[in-house]
């Protein structure tokens, strides 16, 4: 019994480990919030920026699904991806 112990324990902070480095993406309910948020800078910026963006939050990726809305913004695209468990898309950082 003792040397289960320490196998089971380790399978488990493996696997919790694997769980807590899901990469996330930034989104937000609107183009123009996305838009908004972008403004801020670059990536960092953009994720200290979030708590006054009510509309905009960040996703594990491995929620994301496909496409529902495409836009072309100043000759950038701009995607709202399905995410699951929700019903409304959420537009991405491109």
């Amino acid at each position: 019994m003792r040397t289960r112990i320490p196998v089971i324990l380790s399978a488990m902070l493996v696997m919790t480990a694997a769980r807590a480095e899901a990469p996330a993406v930034i989104a937000c309910d609107t183009l123009v919030s996305l838009r908004v948020l972008m403004a801020a800078g670059g990536h960092d910026a953009m994720e200290s920026a979030l708590p006054r963006h009510r509309s905009c939050r960040t996703i594990s990726r491995d929620r994301i699904g496909a496409p529902e809305h495409r836009a072309m913004v100043g000759g950038a695209p701009f995607e709202c991806l399905a995410v699951a468990g929700e019903k409304d898309c959420a537009w991405v950082v491109p």
